[in-house]
């Protein structure tokens, strides 16, 4: 099963690894990296506004805020439950 999803798609209070980026232009992405949000680093979901709204984030120690429809162009994947 595979275990890939958005990172809008997460709930709050849920961590995922970070797989990359889909259909987002290169600039977004080196802004992603430069702030650690690249592949293999682990993100958590804090906080997340209604409808269209924000979503707070966690990575390395550091707190984000990020548009929805930028996180919809993050890829994670979810830890294998056993």
């Amino acid at each position: 099963m595979d275990n890939t999803l958005p990172l809008s798609q997460l709930r709050v209070g849920q961590v995922a690894e970070v797989k990359g980026f889909i259909n987002q232009v290169p600039s977004f992405q080196q802004l992603c990296q430069n702030l650690g949000i690249k592949p293999g680093a682990d993100i958590e979901i804090l906080r997340k506004a209604r409808g269209k709204g924000p979503l707070q984030v966690k990575l390395l120690g550091t707190l984000y805020a990020m548009r929805k429809t930028d996180a919809e162009g993050i890829q994670v994947l979810l830890p294998q439950v056993s």
